[in-house]
């Protein structure tokens, strides 16, 4: 379909996906909070809507059709970021990707996860995960989680004095 392919590149954090060939990957999708467009089969029943990030077309759609949805979808749901990560089973989940992390990972990357954008301070750090933590504990688990999910897009910063920011690339400043 050349209106796949004229779009392909430029939905940015929106998953295009087949329906209702592709349900299984489309429930996939709604777990992690990808913003959906689907692209209904010209006889199927469209389905049920499960909030504003999804949308769907009857196919064949026309590109300029795409786009318009895709940029709404995109409008609807601006700040896409926190609610696409994912952490649990030795895994953080970003935007459709995952890295393995050791259960101490796993304790800071939800802490940090939970106020995604926003400084938590040592303190909070130094039980995440439910364990006592030293501060020394703390930043060598860090600098290994900051390797593990960086490949994913994401950044822990130091704010000098008060604590870290898990955050996606493409917002840091």
């Amino acid at each position: 379909m050349s209106a796949l392919s004229a779009v392909d590149h430029a939905t940015g954090d929106v998953a295009i996906a087949w329906w209702p060939e592709e349900a299984a990957r489309v429930e996939r999708l709604r777990a992690t909070g990808i913003p959906r467009l689907l692209l209904i089969a010209p006889s199927a029943a469209a389905p049920q809507p499960v909030g504003a990030d999804e949308d769907w077309l009857r196919r064949p759609a026309a590109d300029d059709d795409l786009r318009v949805r895709i940029a709404a979808l995109v409008a609807r749901v601006p700040d896409v970021g926190p609610r696409q990560l994912t952490v649990g089973n030795g895994r953080v989940r970003y935007r459709g990707r995952w890295a393995t992390v050791s259960e101490i990972e796993e304790g800071l990357a939800r802490m940090l996860g939970q106020h995604f954008g926003d400084i938590v301070g040592l303190p909070a750090l130094r039980g995440a995960g439910g364990r006592s933590l030293s501060e020394g504990s703390v930043r060598v688990h860090l600098t290994r989680l900051r390797k593990r999910i960086g490949p994913l897009g994401l950044v822990v910063r130091v704010v000098r004095g008060r604590g870290y920011v898990l955050d996606d690339r493409q917002h840091v400043g």
